[in-house]
């Protein structure tokens, strides 16, 4: 487990993960904190809009395609990712990694819970150390610390103390 690397998971699409992530980019961004933010998903397509450069690289065989300009840098590799690999590079020269998804990944957790379209938080049905707190649109008994959806402060405190202590 990387000390600096954070999942946000939910039970599955709008549980609010991404709302609540964009909101502590915002706040720890706004503390001086360097970040990367790394999306999990089921299915990655290949890059760009069908027709562009890096799309007709990809759609013919390239194993990695990457794309950069002065300011600015995209990779795009075409096999299943080792998790390490990912970190390694996720890591480099940032203070904190944000993960949106990956529950089985070996990362410390925060579930993002929305009782409106769940009924249980998976940390209360599948309690493991990995959960280090749960951001819920209400109050729920649960033994790691809980925030509400409009506490980002809170949260990015917890976020800053787990990654830098």
């Amino acid at each position: 487990m990387h000390a600096k690397v954070i999942s946000f998971v939910g039970r599955g699409s709008w549980s609010g993960k991404t709302t609540v992530i964009e909101r502590v980019i915002t706040e720890l961004k706004h503390r001086g904190r360097t970040l990367t933010v790394v999306k999990h998903g089921i299915h990655m397509q290949v890059p760009d809009k069908e027709g562009k450069d890096t799309f007709r690289f990809a759609r013919q065989g390239a194993d990695r395609v990457m794309m950069f300009s002065d300011d600015s840098l995209f990779m795009y590799e075409n096999k299943p990712p080792e998790v390490e690999h990912v970190v390694s590079i996720a890591v480099k020269d940032v203070d904190i990694v944000l993960v949106e998804g990956f529950k089985a990944g070996p990362f410390r957790k925060i579930e993002v819970f929305n009782s409106q379209v769940y009924e249980t938080p998976l940390c209360l049905e599948h309690p493991s150390p990995d959960y280090i707190a749960l951001v819920s649109d209400k109050e729920l008994r649960v033994p790691i610390p809980r925030f509400g959806f409009e506490d980002t402060a809170g949260l990015c405190d917890l976020i800053e103390q787990v990654t830098h202590s």
